[in-house]
């Protein structure tokens, strides 16, 4: 199906095509966040079938489907990938990519998907891609985030996503550590203890892709001097010594906005915020 959309219907909205690969890929590389690695032909691969990590067979999605918007000189200049949920029938806006975020092309895809999927809840960015952790990056992606609101959608609660950069790190003195491969998530299981084998924290970071690891999640014994943060920067410098040259984490943001220790904890250990992950919802 062609949709013509825009004044003088100078925006057409069709069916994704293999030739359109590269040009789409440039769209998403123009999108990516610090501390993300670039996307592959094989994670856009993965994406177009409607798999998403943890999912058990691309089958939980019904009819995943990807359309660009082309402009009057056929230029790509948005892709947007949609399925409808087959548990419970809700409308699904997996990702959205456009040129420098125009809000006028983000509007064109959203009202596309939302006309194709008919009367139902749609929930946008709500779960992780092949390509994406779940939620838009609401700082960055101002243009989307303005479509959706636009088109009657919700912003709801979301993470806040640090990254920090190791070979920044200042080289400590640091307890003994073992490291183990695990594989759910797919990557490390740490284990920070002292020489006499007390231990003091755990935990699990994704395998590095291009330098890259995820901090999936860490816990660590009390500290009576609030020094828990020098426990996680004695993770990160043994992480650093296995080329992992950044990192990144995600961490909920509380309903009430009121920051606790676990934020505060990932800042003094060097983290930085780059912008918050959001869920959008629309009901019908």
């Amino acid at each position: 199906m062609i949709t013509r959309v825009g004044t003088g219907a100078s925006t057409t909205v069709r069916p994704y095509v293999p030739q359109d690969r590269e040009r789409v890929l440039e769209l998403i590389e123009g999108d990516r966040l610090p501390g993300r690695p670039a996307v592959t032909s094989s994670m856009l691969g993965h994406v177009l079938a409607g798999c998403c990590p943890g999912d058990a067979a691309a089958s939980l999605l019904e009819e995943p489907r990807t359309d660009v918007a082309v402009d009057r000189s056929g230029e790509i200049v948005g892709v947007v990938g949609w399925a409808v949920r087959a548990q419970d029938g809700a409308g699904l806006l997996l990702w959205l990519h456009c040129v420098e975020d125009d809000q006028v092309i983000a509007a064109v895809l959203v009202r596309h998907m939302l006309e194709q999927a008919g009367r139902r809840t749609v929930r946008a960015f709500e779960a992780p891609t092949a390509i994406s952790f779940a939620g838009l990056p609401v700082r960055s992606r101002r243009g989307t985030a303005v479509a959706l609101e636009a088109a009657g959608f919700s912003r709801q609660d979301g993470w806040s996503f640090l990254h920090h950069r190791l070979d920044t790190l200042r080289r400590l003195p640091y307890g003994v550590i073992d490291i183990t491969e695990c594989a759910d998530p797919y990557g490390w299981y740490v284990r920070l203890r002292e020489k006499d084998g007390t231990h003091i924290g755990r935990a699990v970071v994704s395998r590095p892709v291009e330098g890259t690891s995820v901090l999936e999640w860490i816990t660590l014994a009390p500290q009576p001097d609030g020094s828990g943060h020098t426990l996680l920067q004695q993770c990160l410098a043994h992480l650093a010594d296995r080329s992992v040259r950044e990192i990144t984490v995600l961490l909920d943001i509380p309903a009430d906005h009121s920051w606790g220790p676990v934020r505060d904890l990932h800042r003094q250990a060097g983290f930085h915020e780059i912008d918050q992950l959001r869920p959008y919802t629309r009901r019908p």
